[in-house]
């Protein structure tokens, strides 16, 4: 439990880059491309069967990228010179190929893609943006909006559906977004500049130093709680690097947000995991975290928050692979770090003939590890593609703040399990925590409940919620039998739950007050029990009365709690009724009845059936006279009407009394 962040391998695997003669990553559709014999033969590894396959494509010469569009019919598409891009409809009958060239002009293409599966094909130019509309049963190609600007680089996330350009000889960034269903799909926000450090230089004047150029290695796409910002990784800064957020907005330009304070330089490379920002540092193997939602420790003099690492930094945990092997090594392989977009590499084609597999420890933060947004990590050498995740259990381990804990614990996809397992150890005899941390723990976890129920217009992203049910049935339930606990600390633990509820508003399910009504029915507190629903600590519910009548035995005062309850209540008159009638009490069931006003409504076949069962013919008697009285009144008659179903108590009324009258 030494690591929080692992590596998940992917479904995927390729031939190692030695191997083949150029490999591609496509981030829209997850596929790996490997180019064979020639640059004719190209494998497509994806993450599903129907996306593993062969294809063949022209030979004319090297490829600089090659990827599908998504959606139907799936578009080949593949750049080769800095001028055009070819364009294949590889799987139809009739396969057609168009080819998308520059205007006219001195422009190079830098990079391409496709937007909203395969309605429009993006490119980027040293010249400019340029847009396109597809149809792709046609295959043909309309230019729809371009932007003349002077490109050095420009990335583009797939998943944000943003493209930043940054403008040669500056450090100036131009972000477009991309809506779908709009009259323009593309639109321009406002650009901003990035402020980096100045480049130390001993053969220059304050006033001649200029600013360190923006490095597209330097620069992210990601979104963190719901929000898009331009991560840019700053060196030479004392005392170490630091990580600017730049919050993207319509309307003005990116704002500076958050800055993430690391205390080393050096290269530096980011994933973002479950809106978490993971710095990779490859010189020292070690990884730093930070959560833009956590108190920061200090602010600039902008009033920008600054945020530390969570925890120290620490290695990716370690992982195994299975790899093919050659005569008596593992193959090494080198590839040549290609600056193509989606590029893992290339290097001279070889055919090598694998004799058998073993497993092997990779070297993490390996030089030929490819990082792709955002948190996909590919090592060219193995020919394994991983997704790195955090390891909240081993999160939970090193933060020894529980309310802390628990707020991180609330805004992560899969920290459900882990927050309960949190709760069960503070509550473990021997781990307990006082309860006043426990009463913290239970108003974040209760208030997030709300939040995500509608119940609260915090800005708080939570993203998992944990009921009464989930507490109850995952923690509370696991101690009742504990001899090793103490009931006293576990009622204040439920009254102090209890109080959390009604802090933020929520009802208290029946099945908790039951608890702790049994917890102290079972170790005779009945003072106890008394003074809770006196003050109504244990608030009055039908379920609650009828599980006082359940402990009569155990405690004879129950029954009159539970009636009292029942009053309470004032909606279970027909609980009452059913109680005294099963207890013999006609009589005062009756007297119930006149008193609540609810003689026209109350069944006579229940009090008749009940009262034959008493083999008491003067009680029975008296119970028939009162419904027959009630016939009269409403009726004008003694009968019964049919659908009472009393005909044989009027069968037994004539046998005990009118036929001994006749004789």
């Amino acid at each position: 439990m030494a690591h929080y962040l692992e590596l998940s391998q992917m479904p995927i695997a390729f031939d190692p880059i030695e191997y083949v003669e150029s490999a591609f990553f496509d981030q829209s559709n997850f596929q790996m491309f490997c180019v064979q014999h020639g640059y004719t033969d190209v494998k497509v590894k994806g993450i599903t069967e129907e996306d593993n396959f062969k294809i063949t494509i022209p030979a004319r010469g090297p490829v600089s990228t090659i990827k599908f569009s998504g959606g139907t019919p799936r578009v080949l598409s593949v750049q080769r010179r800095k001028v055009s891009v070819e364009f294949i409809n590889i799987f139809a009958e009739n396969s057609v190929e168009k080819s998308l060239p520059l205007k006219a002009g001195n422009a190079d293409i830098i990079g391409f893609y496709w937007i909203f599966k395969n309605e429009y094909v993006l490119l980027i130019t040293t010249s400019g943006v340029e847009l396109y509309s597809c149809n792709p049963y046609r295959m043909s190609f309309k230019a729809s909006k371009s932007y003349a600007l002077s490109v050095s680089w420009a990335i583009f996330s797939p998943d944000e559906l943003i493209l930043l350009v940054c403008v040669k000889g500056t450090n100036s960034i131009h972000p477009f977004v991309f809506k779908q269903g709009t009259q323009n799909a593309i639109l321009r926000l406002p650009k901003f500049d990035v402020d980096m450090p100045v480049a130390a230089s001993s053969t220059l004047s304050i006033r001649e130093s200029k600013a360190i150029t923006l490095m597209e290695r330097d620069v992210v796409i990601m979104s963190l709680y719901n929000q898009h910002y331009v991560g840019v990784i700053r060196n030479s800064v004392t005392p170490g690097a630091e990580v600017l957020l730049y919050q993207l907005s319509t309307e003005a330009p990116a704002k500076l947000a958050h800055i993430l304070s690391v205390d080393v330089g050096g290269r530096f490379t980011l994933s973002i995991v479950d809106d978490l920002v993971i710095v990779h540092h490859q010189a020292m193997k070690t990884s730093m975290q930070f959560d833009i939602l956590s108190n920061s420790e200090s602010t600039t003099t902008a009033g920008t928050p600054k945020h530390q690492p969570m925890l120290a930094p620490l290695a990716v945990a370690p992982t195994k692979l299975q790899v093919k092997q050659k005569g008596t090594r593992v193959s090494a392989l080198s590839p040549s770090g290609s600056d193509s977009p989606g590029s893992v590499g290339s290097s001279p084609g070889t055919s090598p003939l694998f004799y058998s597999k073993t497993t092997i420890s990779p070297e993490l933060y390996s030089p030929k590890w490819v990082f792709f947004q955002p948190n996909v990590i590919i090592d060219a050498q193995y020919g394994v593609i991983w997704k790195l995740e955090v390891k909240l259990e081993a999160i939970s381990n090193m933060m020894p703040d529980k309310c802390l804990l628990i707020e991180f614990l609330l805004k992560r996809k899969m920290g459900k399990t882990v927050i309960l397992t949190v709760c069960k150890e503070c509550l473990e005899p021997g781990r307990q925590v006082s309860l006043s941390v426990l009463g913290h723990v239970f108003d974040r976890i209760n208030h997030a409940y709300m939040v995500l129920q509608g119940g609260d217009n915090s800005e708080t992203q939570y993203k998992i919620s944990i009921s009464q049910r989930d507490l109850y049935k995952q923690v509370f339930v696991h101690f009742t039998d504990r001899k090793d606990m103490s009931y006293k600390f576990l009622v204040a633990v439920l009254v102090e739950y209890v109080r959390s509820l009604h802090k933020v508003l929520i009802p208290v399910e029946h099945f908790l007050y039951e608890m702790i009504m049994n917890v102290l029915i079972e170790n005779k507190c009945f003072y106890q029990l008394h003074q809770f629903l006196q003050y109504h600590v244990i608030s009055d519910s039908k379920p609650l009365a009828c599980l006082l009548l359940s402990r009569e035995l155990v405690y004879p005062p129950a029954t009159q709690l539970a009636m009292d309850m029942f009053k309470r209540l004032s909606t279970a008159d027909s609980e009452i009724i059913d109680i005294l009638l099963s207890r013999g009490q006609l009589l005062t069931a009756l007297r119930y009845v006149k008193a609540t006003s609810k003689v026209d409504s109350v069944s006579a076949r229940q009090f008749l059936e009940a009262a034959a069962n008493e083999d008491d013919k003067m009680l029975f008697y008296t119970v028939y006279k009162f419904f027959e009285d009630r016939n009269i009144r409403l009726r004008h008659t003694k009968r019964f009407p049919p659908d009472e179903q009393c005909q044989p108590f009027e069968a037994l009324y004539e046998k005990w009394f009118l036929t001994k009258m006749k004789n």
